[in-house]
């Protein structure tokens, strides 16, 4: 009878310590195959513990930046998008609204919390999973491991070694006692395994119909050419109605020209917030703080925001 495996996947650990992956094979432009990692994991699960190994679940844990001044977080989207609807993936992704967090810092905190209670939620569900798998590395996850194995299911730790000066994972949970029922399995020594191997096809341009070779694996695809044409166009600014050629591609635009002056009056209106102003009341100096509030170029559709679209032009 096979055993049921959920995997827990620290997607912030995992990221940063993918370094460890490029060093280790020694190669530029690698990448990871997120689809094959269930499967290497079950194999190796499957070798060390002699039975079959079923993955009933593959959980991945992030965090996203959200109104983030300077932050365009639509490739992070799409990478998340990918995970769920081409690898399969359980995703929970943590939103930091920096509107109500201006100093938060999107770390592994986040994730931390969110899969310790997961893994313990479902280590309470019977029949939910037989083993629990931690693809992470920090040592905030003995207690959980320790409280799951309490709740009679099986863990195993899947990590990394220290290369080239890369430490990855924390010798604390490396070593930790009454955590694990398995050996750890370590991503680095499976690292071709884990490596993206892209083949080169002739393809068909979703829009024009024109043939074209690529590495592009997605269902979606168009030629160089069309890629170029859709990555600028002409649109509509929201506020004043002028037309201007841009990459900017969110529902909402404003022209550069209304942004330069958005910018500025934002500018001004720090400053004036920043400046005492001096006055007299009754012959006695008191310094008071002077309130500025900006106008805004006069808008009948919608308030001005600050998009980033100036860096999304500047990539084009």
């Amino acid at each position: 009878m096979a055993i049921r495996a959920m995997i827990f996947i620290d997607g912030c650990w995992l990221y940063k310590g993918r370094q460890a992956l490029f060093d280790k094979l020694g190669e530029k432009g690698f990448e990871i195959d997120y689809k094959r990692i269930p499967d290497i994991i079950a194999q190796s699960l499957a070798e060390i513990s002699g039975q079959e190994v079923d993955v009933v679940r593959t959980c991945y844990y992030g965090t996203i930046p959200v109104n983030k001044i300077g932050y365009n977080p639509a490739k992070q989207k799409v990478f998340y998008d990918f995970l769920g609807e081409q690898c399969g993936y359980e995703m929970d992704i943590t939103e930091i609204d920096f509107r109500k967090e201006p100093t938060a810092q999107p770390d592994s905190k986040w994730v931390n919390a969110n899969l310790a209670s997961e893994m313990t939620y479902y280590a309470t569900i019977p029949g939910a999973y037989d083993v629990a798998v931690l693809v992470g590395g920090d040592a905030d996850y003995v207690p959980v491991l320790r409280r799951v194995r309490m709740l009679g299911k099986r863990v195993q730790l899947v990590a990394m070694n220290a290369v080239r000066g890369h430490v990855i994972c924390s010798k604390t949970l490396l070593t930790a006692s009454g955590c694990f029922d398995f050996p750890h399995m370590f991503m680095d020594e499976h690292a071709v395994e884990f490596r993206l191997r892209r083949e080169t096809q002739r393809r068909v341009c979703m829009n024009c119909g024109k043939e074209e070779e690529t590495t592009w694996g997605g269902e979606e695809f168009y030629c160089a050419e069309c890629r170029a044409k859709r990555a600028r166009r002409v649109r509509t600014c929201d506020n004043c109605g002028k037309e201007e050629e841009t990459t900017w591609d969110k529902d909402f635009f404003y022209c550069s020209e209304c942004r330069a002056k958005y910018r500025a009056a934002e500018a001004a209106k720090r400053n004036a917030e920043a400046a005492p102003t001096s006055v007299s009341i009754e012959g006695e100096n008191t310094t008071l703080r002077a309130t500025l509030t900006p106008t805004s170029p006069a808008s009948t559709r919608r308030p001005l925001r600050a998009p980033d679209e100036d860096e999304e032009d500047a990539k084009a």
